[in-house]
C-alpha cells in the first residue's frame, strides 16, 4: 500500500496528471459551451470570457488551497491562531455581504419550484388563513400535498406578514445570510474542537471559495433554513460527549436535542447527526452518557413533536380531514424515484399524477407500495443496480449543487445577463455553463478526499468523534440512495463535507511521502 501510494504521489506523476486532467476538462467543455451557445454576440462572448476566468481562477483556488495544506504544519500554532483569526472575520463578512449581490428575483415564473411557491403564497395571505388561498393546484393544494412545508409555510405566513414583497426578499436574504454565516462558523468550530486550530483555518479557506454558501445563502428555503440546526446540532452533540460533568452534559445534550428536533420539522435529515451519535457511544460503550442522551431526546422529540402539531393545528386549512384526503404518504417519493423512466431518480410529474389519482392518503399509500414492488420486479436486479447508479450521479456529480438553477434568476443584472439559465432558453447558457464547472472544479476536489476521510472515521477512527461525522454523510448518502435524489439536499450537511474534506487532505499528505518529494 505505501509502495502504492508513493507510486501515486510522486511529484512529476501527480504534476502530469492533474495538468493533462485540467487541459483535457477545459477543451471538452469549452467545446461542449460552444456547441450549446446559440449565437455569438456580445452577451454570449463576454459570459464565455468571463466564464474560463471562473474555471481559471477556481483551478487557482485549489492550488492554493493544496500548498497551504502543505506549508501550514510549518507555521506556529500562534501564527495558526493569528491566521485563523483573520480568516474567520472576512468569512463571516463575506457570508454576509455576498448574498445581497445575489438576491433572487421576485416573483418569478420561469421556474416556479417550492421556494418561490412558498414566497408568493405566503406573500398573497400577509398572515391570514391558507384558507384564503384558492384549493387549486399550486397553491392551497400545495400545501395540502407536500405536509411537510405546512410548518415552515405556517412560520413564513407569520413572520413575514408586515412586508410587502420588495421588503420580504431582502428580509429573507438578510436572515438566510445570517443563518449560513452561523452555521459556517459553528463548523470552524467543530473541527477546532475535534482537531486544532490548523484544520479549522484550512477549513475557513475552502469555505470562503464554496459558491453555494453565497447562492443559497440568498434563499430563505428548508435547505437554508435547517442548515444552522443540523451544524450547530453536529457542534452540541460534540459539546455533550466531551463534558466531562453530568450536568453539562445534560445541558448540551438538551440544547442540541431542542435544535435537532425543531430542524427536523424543517428537513428531517437533521436529525441523522444524532443517530450517528447513538450508534457512536453505543459502539464505545459510553453507557453513561448513552443514559443521559437517550431519555432526553425521547422527552424532547415529543416535546417539539406536539409543539409542531399544535402550531398546524391553529390553521383551519391545515385541518386532519384535509390532510389525510390530500397529503402525499412519504413512499410516494421513493417510488417516484425507482420509476423505469425516471432516469435520474428526481422529481416525476407522471408519478405526482398517479399518485394524485387516489382519493385519500391510505390510498395513495398503497397504491404507491404496489407500483413500487411492480417496477422493481420489471427492472430486476440490474435495472434497480442501473437505477442506484443514476441517482449517484445526479446527487454527487453536480458539483454546483444546482445552485444557478434553483436560484433563478437574480435582480443583480450582470449576474442575471452572463450567468443565469434555465431551460429551454431563458438566460444565457454559455456563462452557466461554465461557472458551473468552476463550481464543480472545487467539488471534485472535496469529495474523493470527503469519503477517504469518512472511509478512515467509520473503520479506524471509530472512538473519536470523527466517526459521528463521518456517518453522518454516509447515513445521508443512504438516505439519498432510497429517496428523491437531489444534490440540493447535500447542501445543509455542505459544512461537514468541508470539514470531512479538509482533514482527508491533511491525512492523505501525512501518509505520502516524505516532505521533500511533494510536487511543488
Amino acid at each position: 500500500m505505501n509502495t502504492l501510494i508513493k507510486d501515486l504521489t510522486h511529484p512529476k506523476r501527480i504534476s502530469i496528471f492533474w495538468w493533462t486532467a485540467f487541459v483535457l476538462t477545459v477543451i471538452g467543455i469549452n467545446t461542449y459551451t460552444v456547441s450549446q451557445t446559440p449565437k455569438w454576440s456580445e452577451k454570449y462572448i463576454t459570459a464565455f470570457i468571463l466564464g474560463n476566468i471562473c474555471i481559471f481562477v477556481s483551478a487557482a483556488f485549489i492550488y492554493f488551497l493544496y500548498q497551504i495544506a502543505k506549508f501550514l504544519p510549518s507555521l506556529s500554532n500562534e501564527k495558526h491562531i493569528k491566521f485563523y483569526r483573520v480568516s474567520f472575520i472576512v468569512l463571516v463578512f463575506s457570508l454576509l455581504v455576498f448574498p445581497f449581490i445575489l438576491i433572487i428575483h421576485v416573483p418569478d415564473s420561469a421556474h416556479n419550484w417550492d421556494f418561490f411557491e412558498v414566497f408568493n403564497l405566503t406573500s398573497q395571505l400577509h398572515g391570514t388563513s391558507f384558507q384564503n388561498l384558492p384549493m387549486t393546484e399550486n397553491e392551497r393544494l400545495y400545501f395540502l400535498r407536500y405536509a411537510n412545508n405546512q410548518f415552515f409555510g405556517l412560520l413564513y405566513n407569520y413572520i413575514f406578514a408586515p412586508f410587502n414583497i420588495t421588503a420580504k426578499i431582502w428580509l429573507t436574504t438578510f436572515i438566510s445570510a445570517i443563518f449560513t454565516t452561523i452555521s459556517v462558523m459553528a463548523g470552524s468550530l467543530i473541527i477546532k474542537k475535534i482537531s486544532n486550530v490548523k484544520m479549522a483555518l484550512m477549513y475557513n479557506l475552502v469555505a470562503f471559495g464554496f459558491l453555494p454558501f453565497y447562492l443559497y445563502g440568498a434563499e430563505l428555503y428548508t435547505d437554508t433554513a435547517s442548515l444552522p440546526f443540523a451544524i450547530l446540532g453536529v457542534l452540541f452533540i460534540v459539546y455533550a460527549i466531551k463534558s466531562d460533568s453530568t450536568r453539562k452534559q445534560v445541558l448540551w445534550w438538551s440544547v442540541a436535542g431542542v435544535v435537532i428536533f425543531f430542524g427536523y420539522y424543517i428537513k428531517p435529515t437533521v436529525a441523522i447527526p444524532l443517530v450517528a451519535a447513538v450508534l457512536f457511544l453505543f459502539l464505545n460503550k459510553k453507557w453513561k452518557k448513552l443514559l443521559i442522551m437517550l431519555p432526553l431526546s425521547f422527552i424532547l422529540f415529543l416535546g417539539m413533536h406536539e409543539v409542531v402539531n399544535l402550531t398546524i393545528a391553529t390553521e383551519p386549512a391545515f385541518s386532519q380531514k384535509n390532510n389525510n384526503r390530500y397529503n402525499m404518504p412519504l413512499m410516494h417519493w421513493i417510488t417516484m424515484s425507482f420509476a423505469p423512466k425516471n432516469h435520474w431518480g428526481g422529481f416525476d410529474s407522471n408519478i405526482l399524477a398517479y399518485s394524485e389519482s387516489f382519493t385519500n392518503k391510505s390510498a395513495k399509500q398503497a397504491g404507491d407500495i404496489k407500483l413500487f414492488i411492480s417496477n422493481l420486479k420489471k427492472q430486476g436486479i440490474p435495472g434497480v443496480i442501473l437505477q442506484l447508479c443514476r441517482k449517484i450521479l445526479y446527487t454527487w456529480f453536480n458539483g454546483d449543487l444546482s445552485d444557478f438553477f434553483y436560484t433563478y434568476h437574480h435582480q443583480n443584472p450582470f449576474i442575471a445577463k452572463y450567468f443565469d439559465w434555465t431551460k429551454p432558453n431563458e438566460g444565457n447558457v454559455t456563462g452557466w455553463i461554465l461557472i458551473k464547472t468552476a463550481q464543480t472544479l472545487l467539488w471534485i476536489f472535496m469529495v474523493p478526499l470527503m469519503w477517504y476521510e469518512i472511509a478512515l472515521s467509520i473503520f479506524k477512527n471509530y472512538k473519536t468523534e470523527w466517526f459521528i461525522l463521518g456517518l453522518s454523510i454516509a447515513g445521508l448518502s443512504g438516505f439519498l440512495l432510497i429517496w428523491e435524489a437531489n444534490s440540493r439536499y447535500l447542501y445543509n450537511f455542505s459544512p461537514i463535507i468541508i470539514i470531512m474534506a479538509v482533514k482527508g487532505l491533511f491525512d492523505l499528505l501525512e501518509r505520502k511521502v516524505p516532505k521533500n518529494e511533494l510536487p511543488k
